[in-house]
């Protein structure tokens, strides 16, 4: 296993006006901008709310970028020369994108998995390793798996089974990804493998042509389905999205099914109470190719909605999955985030709107009850770009490009704010997690 140490700097400040808050640790990922750039570094906050204090991790972009050229180079099948990476700057890859463009979507932090003992697992978009970061220790590695063969990358998401200490990790073939340059529509063969922390077992659980850009993936608490998702945005040759495919495992019965109705299908969530319920996003958007100049500056992607989003919920029977129902509204675009969990003995659903509402609705009826909208200092308008309930269920954490705040869920005030200096793009998956080590 590859370990490969990475420079970053630590800073440790105050919470200030934090009481009476959920003792939780809240992991933001983001893209934090400098005085030049708003696609400045990679900058991680680890939120320890029973401390009230916050360790910012920050690593620059070509730290993470680096050990994957060469790999990426392979894929291409071209030998990795000067010569032959000045050349492909000038090339096109997927969804038109550039090269810069290509390699700062897959290098985006993504995900983050909490492993306990103050360690947590950042996975980028999708990329030849995972970082590590030992906030006990103030150390960050980068960390690939020798088993994982060197043609395959990492999917953006990690889940962590605290019962078994075992990791649920999604992989697929690069160069099989790269032929979609020429026919959308092909498979990639992709894997699920399980593999424990506490020694050097590695099981496969599922092995087969699915897709890439693989974003998500979960395991129910009876540990009976695991689900992958994936982020597709290819286009067919009449210019319709195609839809993204959802994988679903019955690792009891070693069955199987896929579902290919989701435009953009990135991310799922099962029910807090019942186990065998989950609920799938379609986020129903595309990327448009960007100018690096633009994106360097700005730090975002052009998109293009097809319509409002929608949550979808499902059943998981013996014979397959059923749906359930769907939530939607004629104002909610880009569904980045949504979580389901419980409130005052109430399940509930909440979703983002772009670019700055919040909807919440009624999870088992699947009606909203109110929407929120975001604002920063002054009441000026805002990005959001990832939300998370809190351990209680009695507020919603949201990164926005300029703060950090915490809304109430029941009425949308806020009861916390933290100003950002510097422009954060985090259109990512922060966690609420119980580790304050």
């Amino acid at each position: 296993m590859m370990h490969y140490p990475i420079n970053a700097k630590f800073t440790e400040f105050r919470l200030f006006g934090a009481d009476g808050l959920a003792d939780d640790a809240v992991i933001v990922p983001t893209v934090k901008g400098t005085w030049l750039l708003r696609y400045g570094e990679h900058a991680y906050y680890f939120y320890n709310f029973k401390e009230r204090k916050c360790l910012l991790v920050e690593i620059g972009h070509l730290h993470i970028i680096k050990p994957g050229i060469p790999i990426f180079m392979k894929a291409l099948k071209r030998k990795d020369t000067l010569v032959s990476r000045a050349k492909i700057l000038v090339e096109k890859f997927h969804y038109g994108f550039s090269f810069p463009e290509q390699i700062m979507l897959m290098t985006v932090p993504h995900a983050v998995t909490s492993i306990g003992d103050g360690k947590f697992l950042v996975n980028l978009w999708a990329y030849v390793g995972y970082i590590l970061v030992d906030c006990k220790r103030r150390t960050v590695e980068y960390v690939r798996h020798d088993d994982v063969g060197d043609d395959m990358i990492y999917g953006s998401q990690q889940w962590y089974c605290h019962r078994t200490r075992d990791i649920y990790q999604m992989i697929y073939s690069l160069p099989e990804s790269l032929g979609k340059l020429c026919d959308p529509h092909r498979d990639v063969e992709f894997r699920i493998l399980r593999r424990n922390l506490s020694g050097d077992d590695c099981q496969e659980i599922w092995n087969g042509k699915l897709s890439d850009y693989m974003h998500d993936i979960m395991v129910n608490k009876s540990e009976k389905y695991c689900v992958a998702c994936e982020l597709g945005m290819f286009q067919d040759s009449d210019g319709n999205t195609i839809p993204s495919k959802v994988l679903i495992v019955d690792m009891e019965n070693k069955r199987h099914w896929i579902l290919s109705k989701f435009i953009v299908a990135a991310h799922a969530q099962f029910d807090p109470v019942d186990t065998d319920v989950i609920y799938f996003s379609n986020h129903n958007f595309k990327f448009i190719p960007t100018s690096i100049v633009a994106l360097l500056r700005y730090a975002t992607y052009s998109l293009k909605f097809n319509g409002p989003a929608s949550v979808f919920k499902y059943g998981l029977t013996a014979d397959g999955p059923v749906e359930l129902g769907e939530f939607t509204d004629p104002g909610m675009f880009r569904l980045t985030n949504f979580h389901v969990f419980m409130h005052r003995g109430r399940k509930l659903l909440a979703a983002m709107g772009f670019p700055n509402l919040i909807y919440v609705a009624d999870a088992e009826n699947m009606c909203l009850l109110r929407k929120f909208e975001i604002r920063n200092m002054n009441q000026e308008k805002c990005f959001v770009g990832t939300i998370s309930p809190s351990s209680d269920g009695e507020h919603l954490y949201v990164q926005t490009t300029r703060s950090f705040q915490i809304i109430d869920v029941g009425d949308g005030a806020q009861v916390y704010y933290q100003p950002s200096k510097f422009n954060h793009s985090a259109a990512n998956h922060m966690q609420t997690a119980h580790d304050t080590a």
